[in-house]
């Protein structure tokens, strides 16, 4: 797919045409991730007393920790004064709830595990892993299609 990109200043406001063929495939996928970032959501997190805003795409994941809602990214962990079900309806359908105190960023997935136990292992791209609850798999491996 060619991609091309064309400045129009007589538009009064930002907008997108695409033009595809016909017989094109993901086109519904470009136009919700175009939609979600143009309505992105900045989370606040605090680390030493500072508070700094994360764009979704930046989050590994929602995790409690005694009671305690932190933000994981690549370079530090943030804490949050919010419900974990208050962060879900605000995140778009990179995010999956794995268990009652946890709720994931699939992009960051770098491979998966599936244990006896009825459990999965999930390794992300930064080395960290998860895991995830029993009473999630068949959420997880549906919105994962496994």
């Amino acid at each position: 797919m060619k991609v091309k990109l064309v400045y129009n200043q007589s538009l009064a406001e930002d907008e997108i045409i695409l033009h595809a063929h016909k017989d094109a495939t993901n086109l519904t996928d470009i136009v919700e991730t175009i939609q979600q970032l143009s309505q992105s959501i900045l989370f606040p997190g605090k680390y030493n007393e500072t508070i700094y805003y994360l764009k979704q795409q930046d989050i590994i994941c929602f995790r409690i920790e005694n009671k305690v809602l932190n933000i994981i990214t690549a370079q530090r962990k943030y804490t949050m004064n919010q419900r974990l079900y208050e962060i879900k309806s605000q995140l778009d359908h990179r995010f999956l709830q794995i268990s009652k105190s946890e709720i994931i960023n699939v992009n960051y997935i770098d491979h998966l595990k599936l244990n006896k136990n009825g459990t999965i292992e999930i390794r992300f791209t930064d080395q960290s892993f998860t895991y995830s609850s029993r009473r999630y798999l068949p959420l997880i491996k549906e919105a994962l299609k496994l």
